[in-house]
């Protein structure tokens, strides 16, 4: 399959698109239309000041109320010839200090481990203060990433372009079309606003030759995770890390000014000035902690070799891949020494070793997960075989018949993974992403197989059964362990499928045998797993898929209320519920219960306790991310009344005609709402930014 390049543009504002978002977030839920605000209108913060083209009193209203521009300010006009432009531009700015940058980010949490996990997404206008100091700063970040010796997964120079394998292309789908919007596809899937070496994945590392070379050389490998590392991170350890911690404390004022203060400085204002801990989720967030960890490494190195007379590459080898180290040595004696002086280091930047999570591996050098894996891919491959078979056909005068074939067995096929999972003494979840990467891989071996054969009746009933067999076992498999990076993978695979079906036009009996089987699993898995804190966005995405496949297998209004633990009041006669919905409930349902009469009560109710809540938020926290991003996505909704938008604009100071110069500036923010959001684009945009 060949690759195209795009190249890449709009530098300052580019990282808004690639390094702002958890990868975590429902599909629904982008950067896009916030990026072309930016672009369009050349929203940037440049020489301490924030810019855009002047474009009347809508446009200038609207930055001010993203960024919390101060009452009283001064907006400075000026005009100037800008390279390339035929005619001047006037432009129109604030000053950077004008405007509220401490602000609180919208959290939000998954399943993790038993606790669960918080997960961000900043303001806007604090994400395009990180899109200049990426822009400004690139060639320092690239510089102090570059320091260690041990790291394994390290920015090295800014992406110059997006390179894009589309496999509907590949299977040459008649209902995919071609040109100019194939170009807007690929730009808009760019991975990530640098280029990543040497492994974007960890999985990648152990199959290298590195790790196997290591093998041969020495006798074991521990493995050293940090405790609750972005958690724990102190911002002031970023100036440390960049001048060292007695220059920084010495000169406390003018390290402010470098580069090293300037990280700290936005990475508080992000976050509610907080130094304890970092937001976890998006990409710069890593970025922060991988220069702060190869200060860790570089005086790791320095200590091993001063103190007990080790020399790297000699006496042992050190990898980290983010917050892990994987150190191979021969004697024990130098795994106490690494241990010992990597304790102390940590201590100092006031992080620690989670002891829980410290392993040793003597030779064979070979994890039960590594066991597990090639268990698994053997019994892939040998049960879930698609093949196109060659016969003569003496109906028609001998002519060669081309015949879909794969017998898949969804039972043994469970069973075999059950044994695979019990015999390696490994957790399911500690194989999901490895195991559907497979699953994702033979289906699009099974539609290439069915594409080669003739494709007549007979075809396309084996090809059904055999993607409803893979899709069983799944099922099965998902069930053990539905964490988000597991829900994005089982809905691209089941939404590869219905692409399929409906493109390639199957009959109705057909499709209803697998639509129906998506419907009553997903319902399963819904009803399985109710609404909690840490159990919302496995929902929404199942919710999303379910919603694409069609009118006849829409949810009843009581059990969509139902998973999200909104209750039938017979006094009142109206929905209620105890806490409020966050911003992704109410704007994926929005987006499931659209304009459609059947879901009427659930929908007013849905209004009312987004308005409920954008008043409570906006009185109580005036600068919080969720309440802008929810009041932007609210008033460009289709399937809002006017209503309800007129009294989301009340509460954010805005009458009616104000209002509707805002809603002019920009047809989408945050939430992709109608014929703006395509299913399939937004997961597989999600395969170039699979969880590290």
């Amino acid at each position: 399959m060949s690759k195209r390049s795009v190249a890449l543009t709009h530098r300052r504002q580019r990282a808004v698109m690639t390094d702002m978002l958890p990868f975590e977030v429902p599909p629904t839920f982008t950067n896009r239309g916030f990026f072309a605000f930016l672009r369009d209108h050349k929203v940037e913060i440049e020489d301490g000041r924030v810019r855009w083209i002047d474009r009347g009193p809508g446009l200038e209203r609207t930055i001010k109320l993203i960024f919390g521009v101060k009452k009283n300010v001064v907006v400075e006009t000026t005009t100037q010839k800008e390279w390339g432009a035929v005619k001047p531009i006037t432009r129109r700015s604030v000053p950077l200090k004008s405007c509220r940058m401490e602000t609180i980010p919208f959290n939000f949490r998954v399943a993790h481990k038993i606790e669960g996990r918080t997960l961000s997404v900043v303001h806007p206008r604090n994400q395009v203060r990180i899109a200049e100091f990426y822009a400004r700063h690139s060639a320092m970040i690239t510089y102090y990433t570059s320091l260690s010796s041990f790291s394994i997964r390290r920015p090295v120079s800014v992406s110059r372009y997006a390179f894009f394998k589309d496999k509907l292309h590949d299977q040459d789908l008649e209902s995919i079309s071609g040109g100019v919007e194939e170009y807007g596809r690929e730009y808009e899937q760019i991975g990530s606003y640098f280029v990543y070496q040497k492994y974007r994945n960890i999985h990648k590392f152990f199959e290298s030759y590195k790790y196997h070379r290591c093998e041969k050389k020495y006798d074991a490998m521990m493995q050293i995770d940090i405790s609750k590392c972005f958690d724990s991170i102190y911002t002031h350890s970023m100036p440390w890390a960049v001048m060292g911690k007695n220059q920084t404390k010495f000169n406390l004022d003018g390290s402010k000014s470098t580069f090293g203060g300037r990280f700290d400085a936005v990475m508080q204002q992000l976050n509610q000035n907080e130094t304890n801990g970092i937001v976890i989720g998006p990409e710069f967030s890593r970025i922060f902690a991988e220069i702060i960890l190869q200060s860790v490494d570089v005086e790791l190195e320095r200590a091993l070799f001063d103190r007990a007379n080790l020399k790297h590459k000699s006496h042992y080898e050190i990898f980290r891949y983010v917050d892990d180290f994987f150190v191979f040595y021969n004697d024990k004696s130098t795994e106490l020494h690494v241990i010992e002086e990597l304790q102390e280091i940590l201590k100092s930047k006031k992080l620690a070793i989670n002891p829980a999570k410290l392993k040793v591996y003597p030779k064979p050098i070979i994890t039960e997960i590594t066991i597990a894996k090639e268990h698994i891919s053997t019994l892939m491959n040998s049960v879930i075989d698609p093949s196109v078979e060659e016969t003569d056909n003496s109906d028609t005068g001998g002519e060669i018949v081309k015949r879909f074939s794969c017998n898949l067995n969804a039972n043994r096929l469970i069973v075999g993974y059950k044994t695979v999972i019990k015999e390696s003494k490994v957790e399911y979840s500690d194989l999901l992403n490895y195991t559907f990467a497979i699953i994702e891989n033979k289906v699009d071996i099974i539609i290439g197989a069915y594409l080669a054969s003739d494709g007549d009746h007979i075809d396309r009933r084996r090809m059904v059964n055999a993607i409803i067999a893979l899709l069983e076992f799944s099922f099965f498999a998902y069930s053990a362990s539905p964490k988000v990076n597991h829900t994005i993978r089982m809905c691209r695979m089941v939404a590869t499928a219905v692409g399929f079906l409906t493109s390639r036009q199957f009959p109705h009996e057909l499709k209803h045998l697998l639509f129906k089987f998506v419907h009553d699993n997903i319902r399963e898995m819904l009803a399985k797993n109710k609404m909690s804190s840490h159990r919302e966005i496995e929902s929404l995405y199942l919710l999303i898929v379910l919603s694409g496949i069609g009118r006849e297998y829409w949810l009843p209004e009581e059990a969509v209320a139902s998973h999200f633990l909104i209750k039938w009041d017979e006094k009142s006669g109206v929905y209620l519920r105890e806490k409020f919905l966050n911003h992704f409930s109410i704007t994926v349902l929005l987006s499931y219960v659209k304009n459609k009469v059947r879901y009427a009560k659930l929908r007013a109710f849905i209004e009312a306790q987004a308005l409920a809540k954008l008043d409570f938020v906006k009185t109580h926290c005036p600068n919080d991310a969720e309440a802008l991003m929810l009041f932007l996505d609210l008033v460009v909704c289709p399937y809002v009344s006017v209503a309800t938008q007129n009294s989301a604009g009340a509460i954010f100071g805005l009458d009616a005609a104000q209002l509707a110069e805002l809603q002019a500036v920009n047809s989408h923010w945050f939430t992709a709402w109608g014929d703006k959001f395509d299913l399939t684009k937004e997961l597989d945009a999600k395969r170039s930014r699979d969880v590290y």
